[in-house]
């Protein structure tokens, strides 16, 4: 899965910085991700608004339209301004099962002039155990999204 991530992140830093195309970097973008981590992963963001998560841009099957702060995953992670990463996500309190399917999940702030604009969070089919070098590719990858919300 590092292979394919990385090959995701020099995807995203040859994208160029054309305002225009903001939304079809960001498509193009999530898709590159759903398709290296495979067809029954889940891929999307969850913007934030002042008093909520609305579900934003994603890859996969439907998911949960609103999310609370500090609830779920996505929520914990935006409320603890970090990544939440979940080897096992029926170990996770409080976990939102939007895909029965998914087993794992990560969730990642993405900053947009210092405050969190959204939450990348991606969800595996299979119980995954997040190493540091996939969630440090996978800050930058969050990183570079964050331009074109």
């Amino acid at each position: 899965m590092i292979e394919s991530l990385k090959d995701v992140l020099l995807f995203l830093e040859s994208t160029p910085d054309e305002p225009e195309l903001k939304q079809a970097h960001l498509g193009n973008a999530l898709s590159s991700m759903h398709v290296a981590l495979g067809e029954k992963s889940w891929v999307g963001l969850y913007l934030a608004t002042p008093t909520r998560l609305i579900l934003g841009p994603f890859q996969g099957t439907p998911a949960c339209e609103v999310i609370a702060f500090g609830k779920g995953v996505v929520g914990t992670s935006y409320s603890q301004e970090d990544v939440v990463a979940v080897n096992d996500v029926s170990e996770f309190p409080g976990y939102i099962c939007c895909d029965a399917a998914a087993k794992s999940e990560i969730c990642l702030p993405m900053y947009v002039s210092g405050k969190i604009a959204a939450i990348l969070d991606i969800d595996l089919p299979d119980l995954h155990d997040w190493q540091q070098e996939e969630i440090d590719i996978l800050k930058k990858i969050a990183t570079y999204l964050a331009r074109f919300i």
